[in-house]
């Protein structure tokens, strides 16, 4: 008996040398004549409604994986407009990448009604299916999509992992036991209470609620409260409601901190003997001032032949915590340290950052070394790893070695003073070659809030990147680079830092916005042209403004086990090695590197632990970024409402960002915030008016507003919700 067309279709789909076909290439390859071919598209339909076969671009068909749709698995990603994405994780965008096509960006929309309730974060498994795109409309009864209307659509199938597991809101007496109001990203809008409120919660109070239901379809979300925070205007209750907000662990646990107390302060002579002397030798740091733990150290000495010596020093963390420990998992499961305006929580606890693993001045502390030998055109022509013992000889901040390198002062040792010396001519060289090579100098102020004992912000401190930052940087890099290039080279599994290449939409977008200031502008299609593009902004009025246009459109770099290259740095391997003591990464490179130095005791992760660990730091990563900058962008809102109520409030450097018919709209590069100033409040004295056709303000008088231009602004008030600042125009002096 013949087999069906089912059957035949099933044995040919399942064929070890199928590659995905549209219709008619299966037919061809299944052999089928003409006459059976409208049953096989009608099959193929079938089949793809059913959930059997997956339907791919230019209509090429493929068996769902074993497990169904649920062989994806990734997260999901809310944007700031409610719109959900779900983002693939790297193994599973590896798969897809001969469907979709190298440079595809791997961002799949989720339908509301198809997300299981899932929100901002949280880790799912998903399917794809054709759908027709949001902007399609059926003309006529009957009509199918064509394959130009149509675009692939996640279905989330399962969620495995929800990203916090408390919601964060403020209180209202609604209904019986009250309600919790949300942001409707990282928590429901709406939470109804189980349970009567504790004692003391008022209306308008922050609280965390831990979750009962999540929201889903027409169903509401439930919770109980879990803990009061306190009024939002109160001193420290908006950092510790993003803390509790973004799900960071603030406490240690006990058998965590059991283990900091095992090692002793002194080394063990046995280990001592096993590792490189540099006690005697010229070591230093140089971190900021505020710095309390120093996890890197540079010697640089002139060699005969002269060329450099270059030793970069990075505390070995790895000794004191090892593979599978608490202190590993604790560490592994918070990812990074994360910086917030009024406190830091550490990555490991206090006795190792700021003590044992701390590169003190004049202290024993065990370090990785890897030596570099430099030559006079910055090639790094030979490189040796080691597991050292120093003893610093001078802590340095960026203030005091830059005196020196400015000629203005001295360390009060001239052995030091001649080695910053030496060592600025080097970081200038390897800086000026990166960029030939075409680095990207992407160089950003620091913005710091500065806050009282009582964590309430009270001035502003922007830190630009000079050259005394720029050494420290430079040596870094070189050391991460070259470290990166040994573990490949010696087949070592490893964690890398990789940048990927940019969306090509996103730069169009980007070029578009370079063109609206008055700077020439190509299609940004070749780094050399970018390169161009950074030179032409450089020391403009508004250069900040593009900087960060130009940033919003990189990729964002993450780690992945294969070194797929750095584009920012355009380096083909690059790792993360030089701050084992705030990142995961870099410690789990520290244990590869333990291999490049001889060591054969310490376990390596395997290949599936390997993309577990680099999707999982560089999701802890993305969460702590997302938290410092809210926190940030908080205690600037709130010193802006000081400003707004002070009766003499500072005047800030504002640039146009667009002129509409209400009035202008306005960028603060300094403090990164975005602000309006009404038509009502352009300077008195002539009459101003709104030229549609140019898009510019112009008053009797002849004075003109264009977007670009910089102007003096005074703030008037500021949206907590939105940071949003109405501003005046400062008047003229």
């Amino acid at each position: 008996m013949a087999d069906s067309l089912e059957e035949r279709l099933l044995r040919h789909l399942k064929s070890p040398g199928y590659t995905p076909q549209d219709a008619s290439g299966i037919a061809r390859g299944m052999g089928i004549c003409s006459t059976e071919r409208p049953a096989l598209r009608a099959l193929l339909r079938e089949w793809e409604e059913a959930g059997k076969v997956v339907k791919l671009r230019q209509s090429r068909y493929t068996l769902r994986a074993p497990g169904g749709e649920s062989a994806l698995t990734g997260r999901i990603t809310q944007l700031p407009g409610g719109k959900l994405l779900f983002i693939p994780d790297a193994a599973a965008q590896e798969a897809l990448r001969p469907q979709f096509g190298e440079g595809a960006r791997l961002e799949f929309l989720v339908r509301s009604h198809r997300s299981l309730g899932a929100m901002d974060g949280d880790r799912v498994r998903a399917g794809l299916r054709l759908a027709p795109a949001p902007g399609f409309r059926r003309r006529s009864r009957g009509r199918r999509p064509a394959p130009a209307d149509l675009q692939p659509e996640a279905r989330v199938e399962e969620i495995l992992e929800r990203r916090c597991g408390q919601w964060v809101g403020t209180y209202r007496s609604i209904g019986r036991y009250g309600m919790m109001l949300g942001d409707g990203r990282s928590s429901p809008e709406r939470v109804r209470l189980l349970e009567a409120p504790p004692h003391g919660l008022l209306a308008g109070m922050s609280i965390v609620v831990a979750p009962q239901d999540y929201p889903r379809g027409n169903m509401e979300a439930t919770g109980r409260v879990l803990q009061v925070l306190g009024w939002p205007q109160e001193a420290g209750v908006g950092i510790t409601t993003i803390i509790h907000k973004y799900g960071l662990a603030s406490e240690f646990p006990a058998e965590v901190l059991a283990e900091t107390q095992k090692p002793a302060e002194t080394i063990d002579e046995a280990e001592l003997a096993q590792r490189e002397d540099w006690r005697e030798r010229c070591v230093i740091t140089i971190d900021p001032a505020t710095a309390r733990d120093f996890d890197d150290a540079i010697a640089l000495r002139t060699l005969p032949s002269g060329a450099w010596e270059l030793a970069v020093h990075i505390a070995d963390v790895a000794h004191y915590v090892r593979a599978g420990s608490a202190l590993d998992r604790e560490a592994e499961r918070r990812g990074n340290s994360t910086y917030l305006p009024d406190r830091v929580l550490p990555m490991l606890p206090p006795r190792l950052c700021d003590d044992l693993c701390s590169l003190r001045e004049g202290e024993d502390r065990l370090t990785c070394l890897c030596l570099m030998e430099i030559n006079a055109q910055g090639k790094i022509y030979k490189s040796r790893f080691a597991r050292a013992v120093i003893r610093s000889r001078r802590r340095l901040d960026y203030a005091a070695a830059l005196s020196v390198l400015e000629g203005r002062g001295s360390t009060g040792d001239a052995g030091i003073d001649t080695m910053l010396l030496s060592a600025h001519r080097l970081a200038s060289l390897l800086r000026r070659k990166r960029l030939e090579q075409g680095a990207l100098e992407l160089d950003i102020p620091t913005l710091r809030v500065l806050v009282d004992e009582q964590g309430r912000p009270n001035g502003i401190e922007t830190e630009q990147s000079d050259i005394s930052h720029q050494l420290i940087e430079e040596f870094m890099l070189a050391a991460n680079e070259t470290v990166a290039r040994a573990l490949r080279e010696h087949m070592l599994p490893a964690i890398y830092r990789i940048h990927e290449e940019p969306d090509p939409a996103k730069l169009h977008e980007f070029s578009l916005t370079v063109k609206s200031y008055g700077i020439p502008c190509g299609t940004l299609d070749s780094r050399e042209e970018l390169r161009r593009v950074m030179e032409a902004i450089r020391g403009q009025k508004d250069e900040q403004v593009l900087r960060f246009a130009l940033l919003r459109s990189m990729m964002r770099a993450r780690y992945a086990p294969k070194p797929l290259g750095h584009y920012g740095l355009a380096k083909g391997d690059y790792c993360h090695f030089t701050s084992p003591i705030r990142r995961y990464a870099d410690l789990v490179v520290h244990r590869c590197f333990a291999r490049l130095c001889g060591a054969k005791n310490i376990p390596l992760p395997r290949a599936a632990q390997q993309e577990a660990i680099a999707e999982h730091i560089s999701e802890t990563e993305r969460n702590s970024a997302m938290a410092e900058q809210e926190a940030q962008r908080l205690l600037l809102t709130e010193y802006m409402k000081q400003q707004c109520e002070s009766d003499n409030p500072r005047p800030w450097q504002a640039v146009i960002t667009a002129c509409w018919p209400q009035g202008l709209a306005i960028e603060l590069p300094e403090l990164r915030l975005k602000g309006f100033i009404s038509g009502a409040e352009l300077p008195p004295g002539s009459r101003w008016f709104h030229e549609r056709h140019a898009n510019r303000w112009s008053s009797t008088d002849g004075r003109r507003l264009l977007p670009g231009d910089s102007l003096s602004v005074i703030p008037l008030r500021v949206d907590m919700e939105s940071s949003f600042i109405d501003c005046r125009m400062a008047p003229a002096h």
